[in-house]
């Protein structure tokens, strides 16, 4: 009985917890929603185990400096915060370019998306490597499945 108790402890602990449940890194999906989610809550220490060093230092750039530095309001333009914003957490894809996934994670009301392109690592990781705008044909244009 002490023993089922513990578990239920546990598992109402783990289900009250503000904390969103690690993304599966092997799904490019989840890693870029896990990425718009934090990005939305604009909690940079959860966006850094989600991107490549390039981006990955200038995300610590960021902490260190603050909303007020230049580095943080180079991550939080308020166009990207409204575009990703307005999507509530939607994303589509993956799309693919070459072998890198190309997830669409905002739209813009001239028919512009924004995109987060992923490269897969040596660990078959998927690490955010960059961004873009493309046009809604475009994106919808690229493969769904990887080059081989």
């Amino acid at each position: 009985m002490r023993l089922r108790l513990a578990a239920l402890a546990l598992a109402l602990t783990a289900a009250c917890s503000s904390e969103p449940p690690p993304p599966d890194m092997k799904d490019p999906v989840s890693v870029a929603r896990a990425f718009v989610a934090a990005y939305n809550a604009r909690d940079l220490t959860r966006m850094l185990p989600l991107v490549d060093q390039v981006n990955m230092d200038a995300i610590k750039e960021a902490l260190t400096g603050g909303p007020a530095s230049e580095a943080w309001q180079g991550i939080f333009s308020p166009e990207i915060v409204a575009l990703l914003a307005s999507e509530n957490g939607r994303v589509e894809g993956p799309r693919f370019e070459g072998r890198d996934a190309v997830v669409k994670v905002g739209a813009s009301k001239t028919g512009d998306v924004f995109t987060v392109e992923l490269a897969k690592g040596d660990d078959d990781h998927w690490m955010i490597v960059e961004n873009s705008v493309m046009s809604l044909a475009e994106f919808a244009d690229l493969p769904t499945e990887p080059r081989r």
